[in-house]
């Protein structure tokens, strides 16, 4: 009995379900699994315990084999294994004899029988087998679940998009892996789509000579964009030292994870908390390294598609989308329309401030685009200081008003430099391709080519620059539009 009396252990976090119709038994034995640190839950008949184990989790059931008026132990066990195969049983009996233990094991899938007459220490040896047998099926289940969500999930980081959306996907699998809520994906410069002169090799970046850019943040890292604004000067050397190891790195504190592609560490995964757990920690190795290669592909279709002084889309992909679009529109039956903006006086700017601020006119240029149009439209630079927005599905009338939302949002925007400042001016050409009216078999399959579709583009765009050039001859600063039909075929 001296292992009743010593002091209350510290929580096992494991919860046990006991069943048993004599009272006394009851709470001398929920009084004892307590002081293990054990949680208990006590019931004093079988239907009142499925009750329970249908609503709630427990780790482990000590359940009575004989109780009178009720169901017996074996009819519970037999009725929970219906719905749970998981939750651990030991079942007990002041009859062990009658019923051979291990013939009780094997028929009833059950990891302990235990003779009350045994004692206490007895009883809490078959707890221990049983908790260690749960944490076991846990530790599986749980593993299993997360290599089965990292499969899932990997599908959609592989996708074509921005960084920036990847990494905060990459956060919000992270919370629902591990449970942590302040967390940041940080990146290198070159991972956040620098110029690629900067570093040599490719992709190999100095961490001492340059910041790592924060991508994407959850809780109190959610308002910054620069690591050295949440942590302190030991912490960021720390953090660069971990990025050089490319080993996962976890202290009282902090979780990190770095972003390794081959040699190279693109940035890295930073928890406000440890993640101590081995199955935890191998899942996030796991991801980290889905994470590395999809955002490196991100970084890779950037640089190959994205114009890096404006941010918007280079010509060739414009070509690209602009087929693409009149083969759905054309099957669809819906309206196409096309906006070129073309920068009034920049020449002027760069004449007079240099090509530098003339740049700092083009970026400003393709921020307001970004932000007067959809997620879904496409918005290029066609060529200088000209550029192009696809609005797929897209009446005039709603393109003229994105066209002059573009303008109301240039006239907020100045260019300062050396006292000076220079206001953001364009003038825009919209045009629309009307749903085609062909009946069916009027245009033969065969006649619809990438030829056929490059006309119409042709034709579009045509069109979309001398509505551009209308208002460029009006003053500038000015929408006109204008709507063609679908080219017949010869």
């Amino acid at each position: 009995m001296a292992r009743i009396k010593r002091k209350t252990a510290a929580p096992s976090g494991m919860r046990i379900l006991l069943i048993d119709d004599q009272q006394d038994y009851l709470d001398s034995t929920t009084t004892l699994l307590e002081r293990e640190g054990h949680e208990v839950v006590g019931v004093t008949s079988g239907e009142e315990g499925l009750e329970l184990l249908r609503k709630d989790h427990f780790d482990l059931l000590l359940v009575d084999y004989y109780m009178p008026g009720g169901m017996t132990g074996e009819e519970v066990v037999n009725e929970l294994r219906k719905f749970n195969r998981h939750t651990q049983v030991v079942l007990q009996t002041g009859y062990a004899g009658e019923h051979p233990p291990r013939e009780m094991l094997r028929k009833l899938d059950i990891q302990g029988y235990h003779d009350k007459t045994d004692g206490p220490e007895k009883l809490l040896m078959w707890v221990e087998i049983g908790l260690k047998a749960a944490r076991t099926v846990q530790l599986l289940s749980k593993s299993k679940t997360g290599l089965k969500y990292i499969l899932d999930i990997t599908p959609e980081l592989h996708k074509i998009q921005q960084i920036h959306d990847i990494c905060q996907g990459i956060l919000y699998q992270i919370a629902g892996l591990v449970g942590i809520v302040n967390a940041f994906i940080a990146t290198t410069p070159m991972a956040a789509g620098d110029e690629p002169s900067l570093y040599l090799d490719g992709f190999v970046a100095t961490f001492e000579d340059s910041e790592l850019v924060i991508q994407a943040a959850t809780g109190k890292f959610a308002k910054g964009k620069e690591t050295a604004e949440y942590l302190s000067e030991s912490e960021l050397k720390e953090l660069h030292g971990v990025l050089k190891e490319k080993r996962i790195h976890i202290n009282k504190e902090k979780t990190i994870i770095p972003l390794v592609i081959g040699e190279e560490s693109l940035g890295c995964i930073y928890l406000d908390q440890p993640v101590h757990a081995p199955e935890d920690v191998e899942l996030l190795q796991v991801f980290a390294n889905q994470a590395a290669v999809a955002i490196q592909n991100a970084t890779l279709y950037e640089m190959a598609t994205l114009d890096p002084l404006t941010g918007v889309f280079v010509r060739r992909v414009f070509d690209s989308l602009l087929l693409r679009d009149l083969r759905t529109n054309f099957r669809d039956q819906t309206t196409l329309s096309l906006l070129m903006v073309d920068v009034d006086g920049l020449k002027a700017i760069n004449d007079s401030a240099g090509h530098l601020v003339g740049d700092r006119a083009l970026a400003a240029v393709g921020d307001a685009l970004m932000k007067a149009t959809r997620g879904t439209d496409f918005v290029g630079r066609y060529g200088g200081d000209e550029f192009a927005i696809l609005l797929s599905n897209t009446p005039v009338d709603k393109a003229k008003k994105i066209a002059e939302r573009i303008l109301n949002l240039l006239q907020e925007e100045v260019i300062e430099d050396k006292g000076k400042r220079y206001p953001l001016r364009a003038s825009i050409g919209v045009c629309g391709i009307r749903p085609h009216t062909f009946k069916a078999g009027e245009i033969p399959p065969e006649n619809l080519t990438t030829a056929y579709f490059k006309n119409a583009g042709e034709l579009l765009i045509k069109k979309a620059d001398e509505m551009l050039y209308v208002s460029k001859r009006k003053g500038g600063e000015d929408v006109h539009v204008a709507e063609i039909d679908w080219p017949r075929c010869e």
